[in-house]
């Protein structure tokens, strides 16, 4: 008998998965060697006196994008998926390819346009183009070589639906609706306890992101558990929005391993009761799962907002990326237009292989007729 897939077992079937999820030392080593390729290749035309970009503010710069792309979505009222899309789009893309060739500024224009696409919101590329004030062929400029970058991959998986499907089902073990717990007696109604235990959970502590406080009189009914689930689901997905979408935790965890570890941070004793109802405590996976959870936990509470660069910080950046600009890619627009207009690439490049396509396709007319014979005329004859 077949054996069903689990969540897990279907997320490693993906593309994010399989192409877009690396160990920290992978990551680092990535980065390391897009940058340096892009520095010996800056030190053939750039000056002996420019300062070419760390890999460090490279990265922030980057980051400080990350967070041009969520201002820009919100002012647009565009859904959380959206956003958080568009985000790994830029991420991903700087992996293999580095800010001194192609700068951000640029780009994150591009990848928004592609993730409202993706994640099918609809807006025409003019209306789009002019309420962020830019040329429509800037945004179609470097869309390919985007898609390049992504290798073709505009699938994202996120940790939203996830979270809201934690949510509704905690709120259904407060009811008593649904429930598994160890140490429950025979003939006891698991729900029930369940829905009893919720009540008797320590309160959050310091530290957490929820704002939820226990009832003064020290008893906690249904009411109050509802409200405080509702309010470790609200701080979650405020982690989820921010800080999950500017670290990396996209490339180093998987999405349950991160809306798990953001419901830690915003509820430590809620979201471990609800993973004791989903992990015995002798299930020989628990600490491992539980480890991860909380390295993730880890590198998102980590984050603080003030290590976003300023508009100041970012405009001298940029002032010192421009002195070295990869000439070759310095307009975009001008060489999609010649792309457009001929198909040719650099060197006549395309108008080569628009012959060769044109021998093939005659070759391949020519091998038709020798197999089935030439076409029937209207005539018969």
């Amino acid at each position: 008998m077949a054996q069903p897939l689990s969540e897990d077992d279907i997320y490693r079937t993906s593309t994010q998965y399989r192409l877009w999820s690396f160990s920290p030392e992978s990551l680092a080593s990535q980065r390391k060697k897009t940058h340096e390729l892009a520095v010996d290749r800056a030190q053939r035309y750039a000056d002996r006196d420019t300062h070419l970009l760390t890999e460090g503010e490279e990265l922030r710069l980057v980051q400080r994008y990350c967070e041009q792309i969520r201002t820009t979505s919100d002012h647009f009222k565009w859904p959380v998926n959206v956003k958080a899309t568009a985000v790994q789009y830029l991420r991903r893309f700087y992996l293999s390819n580095s800010c001194i060739t192609y700068p951000p500024k640029e780009i994150y224009k591009t990848v928004l346009f592609l993730a409202s696409k993706s994640e099918a919101t609809h807006v025409t590329l003019a209306d789009y183009a002019r309420r962020i004030s830019t040329d429509p062929e800037a945004i179609l400029a470097a869309e390919y070589k985007v898609m390049q970058a992504l290798r073709f991959t505009l699938d994202v998986r996120q940790p939203f639906r996830g979270l809201k499907g934690c949510l509704m089902e905690l709120l259904n073990m407060a009811e008593g609706m649904i429930g598994h717990m160890e140490g429950v007696e025979e003939g006891m109604s698991e729900g029930t306890v369940v829905a009893e235990r919720t009540k008797e959970l320590p309160s959050p502590g310091e530290g957490s992101h929820t704002k939820w406080t226990p009832p003064s009189n020290g008893k906690t009914q249904l009411k109050h558990v509802q409200d405080r689930i509702q309010a470790a689901y609200s701080a979650a997905r405020v982690l989820l929005d921010g800080p999950a979408s500017l670290t990396d935790v996209y490339f180093l965890y998987t999405p349950s391993q991160i809306l798990l570890a953001a419901l830690q941070l915003a509820d430590g004793p809620l979201t471990g009761f609800y993973l004791s109802s989903k992990l015995p405590t002798d299930a020989p996976v628990r600490p491992k799962i539980l480890a991860t959870i909380s390295a993730c936990a880890d590198m998102l509470a980590a984050f603080n907002q003030s290590q976003v660069l300023t508009k100041d910080e970012r405009a001298k950046l940029e002032e010192r990326l421009e002195k070295c600009r990869d000439p070759s890619t310095k307009d975009l627009v001008k060489a999609f237009a010649a792309m457009r207009q001929d198909g040719t690439g650099e060197d006549g490049a395309g108008e080569e292989k628009a012959k060769r396509r044109k021998v093939a396709r005659e070759k391949n007319e020519k091998e038709g007729q020798d197999l089935f014979g030439p076409s029937l005329t209207a005539s018969g004859t």
